[in-house]
């Protein structure tokens, strides 16, 4: 799916990710992804500058992110997903509420228990 997203001009018929703010932030966006390459987390996708005029870093996946990695501690403010891996649901609220940062959140589940356990913990 990361893949078939359409990247390109904010207002292009059926973009999903358009381009950076700015040289600066895509230069931080792409230090960010060298770092989890270097961290251990594996690429699955994306990872590159796109070869075209503009800010555009293709869509970026990483598996196998842990919590002490660089981009699973810091807003990277790019496209970039890291997958983390869980046991409990406990794991997974203690670990959300362990972060700095806090601008949105969410619970996907089929689970309804789950999601008002973990969505009032939160």
């Amino acid at each position: 799916m990361a893949k078939a997203k359409k990247i390109g001009a904010a207002f292009e018929e059926g973009v999903e990710n358009g381009p950076l703010i700015s040289q600066v932030q895509m230069d931080k966006v792409l230090a960010y992804i060298e770092s989890a390459k270097s961290q251990g987390a594996t690429l699955l996708t994306g990872g590159t500058r796109l070869d075209r005029k503009g800010f555009f870093v293709d869509t970026t996946i990483f598996a196998d992110v842990t919590d002490d990695m660089t981009i699973a501690k810091e807003e990277i403010f790019g496209p970039v997903m890291s997958i983390m891996k869980f046991k409990t649901i406990d794991e997974v609220i203690e670990r959300a509420n362990n972060t700095h940062y806090g601008l949105a959140g969410g619970v996907v589940t089929t689970n309804i228990n789950s999601a008002i356990k973990i969505s009032n913990a939160l």
